[in-house]
This record gives structure tokens, C-alpha cells and sequence, in this order.
């Protein structure tokens, strides 16, 4: 696989965009440990095809890979996730998709250099906002929708100059037809999470037809 350029500032260190305010709580990389769908945002990426010279063999899946337009280079953070199996446009945030209802979710600390990520939460979002879903994490049901993860001490050189390390915590949930998850900073203790993520995990109960949301839908869940 090609390397990426040292130093690259990566998208989502940076706190998320919201208008009107004067910061954001930044939002972080997570993703499924189990087989997934990159719905990718086509604000930022592209797909390349075996026939464009930017194609690279050891990235793609299929006969199609990931390009970051906006960095300039394969998003090789995306690629971290262990069961990766396609990749499908859609225009806002960024999200793995995962057709199951029990899954590990790694939050990943992968960036340019050691650093820590602190006050660090999930939030879940269960589809019916009126639903009665029973989650459960690292074997423990909870009816809390935000839940606070300790600090992740990002310290392991990964190729070309990145630093990763992970945490990984198990969910599972009854009681909706599909969960969207997100991890961000806390930063001003209230538990709440202003703007849109860069990333997120869309974790649909395969058992149950889900219908499509809109992205007015799907923004209103972030206010």
C-alpha cells in the first residue's frame, strides 16, 4: 500500500462546524468490528476505478478505492476498519453502515502525532426517538444515551509517521430498528454533542425492513 504524507492535519481532529457558534465538540474516527459499508461523503471523496491513475491495488475493495480530494491522498484511517466490504455515495456526514444488532465499536485515536483524547464519550440516537430500546455496553444495560469512555493515549507509530491507538467497548441494543452512534469530546461536561459528526456508525437490526432517512431528518437529530 502507498504511504500517506507525514504531518497531515486530518479532518477530524478538528471540531466540527456550527454555525452561529464560537467552537464545536470535536467528533472522532469509530467504526464497526464487524462487516460494513463505507457510505461516503461526496463533499470530500471520491471512488477510483481500476482505469484512473490514482488507483491503487493494495487499497482497493473490489475493483473501486477511497480518495480523499480535499487532503489529497487515500484515506487510510477509513481503511482501519477490520471488515470494510464496499463503499456507497451519499452527500453530509460520512457514516459505516452495519446490517447487525451486537457488534464491537472501536473508537480510534489514529492521527499525525501522540496526543490524548480526553473527556471522551458515545452517543447513541435510536431511530424512533419515542422507542423503547434497551442498549447494552460491555454486558451492562443502560438507558443512558450518552456514555462516558475513559481518556485513549494515543502513542503507537503506525506507517508513515501516524500514531493509533484504540478503545473498544461491546454493543448491543433491542427495541428500534436501527441505532446511529457517534464518539466526540465533552468538552463542556453537558453531554450533549452541537453540529454534525464527521464520522458515525449506522447500525441497522437486519431482521427488520429500515426505511431511508432524509438529511433534514437526519440533521434534526443534532440539535
Amino acid at each position: 500500500m502507498k504511504g500517506t504524507k507525514k504531518g497531515i492535519v486530518l479532518a477530524f481532529f478538528l471540531a466540527t462546524v456550527q454555525v452561529g457558534a464560537a467552537a464545536a465538540e470535536p467528533s472522532y474516527l469509530l467504526y464497526p468490528a464487524a462487516p460494513a459499508i463505507f457510505r461516503y461523503d461526496t463533499n470530500r471523496y471520491d471512488l477510483i476505478g481500476t482505469d484512473q491513475e490514482k488507483f491503487d491495488p493494495g487499497y482497493a475493495i473490489g475493483n473501486e478505492m477511497l480518495w480523499d480530494r480535499i487532503e489529497g491522498r487515500v484515506p487510510v484511517e477509513i481503511y482501519r476498519a477490520p471488515q470494510l466490504m464496499g463503499f456507497e455515495a451519499t452527500t453530509g456526514t460520512s457514516e459505516f453502515v452495519v446490517d447487525r444488532n451486537e457488534f464491537d465499536i472501536v473508537v480510534d485515536g489514529f492521527g499525525p502525532e501522540p496526543r490524548t483524547l480526553g473527556n471522551l464519550c458515545l452517543r447513541f440516537w435510536p431511530q424512533q426517538a419515542q422507542s423503547s430500546a434497551i442498549l447494552s455496553v460491555d454486558g451492562e444495560t443502560t438507558d443512558r444515551l450518552t456514555m462516558p469512555l475513559p481518556a485513549i493515549e494515543v502513542m503507537t507509530p503506525v506507517a508513515d509517521g501516524f500514531y493509533a491507538d484504540t478503545r473498544t467497548v461491546h454493543f448491543s441494543w433491542v427495541g428500534t430498528t436501527s441505532i446511529q452512534i457517534i464518539a466526540f469530546s465533552d468538552k463542556n461536561a453537558d453531554g450533549a454533542f452541537e453540529g454534525i459528526p464527521l464520522f458515525r456508525i449506522v447500525a441497522r437490526d437486519g431482521t427488520v425492513p429500515v426505511a431511508p432517512a432524509t438529511w433534514g431528518q437526519v440533521k434534526a437529530l443534532y440539535r
